[in-house]
């Protein structure tokens, strides 16, 4: 995937080999530049994958800055902005469209081709942003993102005008996972592509939970929370933590754990035991040696995930693996 935008800066910033900064995030394999003018530094990161496009841009700024950018693809895009406690704020040329990338809010931008104007204010700033392909998004999927629509049938038709999505939140959870891409990007490895789009879905996947408890959902908290459970055992297995569930869904765990009970008639720890015990059971066939199906779930190693297996159904894991495999035969 392309880079989709060029950028110009004031004729005061020189690009630099020597930052006075570093990076607040590096991003393992990508490619840095570094701008210097009299006591600000402007840094670039670019990963150029084949299902996605991830750009990072921090700012150390002693003065506020005006920089041209210019779309020359149309695309699907999300950005997070970090650090900052000042808005920034961006406008199309030829088109009455406006924008605020808030502190600790996330947005989703359809952008169409043209000239843009970014103004950041003093003060150190940082902007994730993954350029989307916005193919994914197929029926029945769609149902879930109806707040990205619009934007998706924009990037469909080539709309020449842009258009962003309701803000959401991006909190400790979001940066976590921000951060687990970063250091798990490696282009020499066959694999690297399937990592950065399965995290990109499951930020993705995040970022309409923290979306859905306000005024556009109509489910009940245990459903989302339901959701996201799901969500979280198939991307992280036992990784997933109830705690960061309710932190997600901007909840207290224990207002989350009363009403989840209430609703399913189970606690949420042993709902999650039983969704990560069927993820294993899904697993487990696939790999000849214990050790890969504890290491593709979420387990530290075959112990902790023996313990696990024993613990919920008086197996081994051994046993659970014949069984397993027992129920796949004819």
């Amino acid at each position: 995937m392309e880079k989709p935008y060029t950028f110009t800066l004031p004729a005061d910033y020189k690009i630099s080999s020597c930052p006075n900064h570093a990076f607040t995030f590096p991003i393992h394999y990508a490619q840095e530049s570094h701008w210097l003018s009299a006591g600000s530094q402007i840094s670039e990161q670019l990963f150029d994958g084949r299902f996605a496009f991830l750009y990072y841009y921090e700012y150390w700024l002693s003065e506020p800055v005006s920089i041209p950018v210019e779309v020359t693809r149309e695309d699907l895009h999300v950005i997070y902005p970090l650090l900052s406690e000042q808005s920034i704020f961006g406008k199309k040329e030829d088109q009455d469209f406006a924008f605020a990338l808030s502190p600790g809010m996330g947005t989703y931008f359809y952008l169409a081709k043209g000239s843009y104007q970014l103004q950041l204010p003093a003060g150190h700033h940082l902007l994730i942003g993954f350029v989307i392909d916005a193919g994914m998004f197929r029926a029945p999927v769609i149902q879930h993102f109806k707040f990205l629509k619009p934007l998706i049938q924009a990037k469909k038709e080539l709309s020449p005008y842009s258009a962003k999505s309701i803000d959401f939140r991006v909190g400790p959870i979001t940066i976590k996972y921000l951060r687990i891409i970063f250091g798990r990007l490696n282009p020499h490895t066959l694999n690297n592509e399937h990592i950065l789009l399965k995290y990109q879905i499951f930020l993705i996947n995040l970022s309409r939970f923290k979306i859905l408890e306000d005024e556009h959902s109509d489910l009940p908290l245990p459903e989302r929370a339901r959701q996201l459970l799901t969500t979280m055992i198939a991307h992280e297995g036992a990784q997933c933590r109830v705690k960061e569930i309710a932190q997600i869904l901007h909840i207290a765990s224990g207002t989350l754990s009363r009403a989840y009970r209430k609703h399913y008639g189970i606690t949420i720890k042993e709902d999650r035991k039983q969704l990560l015990l069927a993820l294993i059971e899904q697993i487990i066939v696939e790999h000849e040696k214990l050790v890969a199906t504890a290491e593709e779930t979420g387990f530290s190693g075959h112990s902790e995930m023996n313990r696990f297996i024993r613990n919920a159904t008086g197996m081994t894991a051994s046993q659970f693996k014949t069984i397993s495999e027992q129920k796949l035969k004819p």
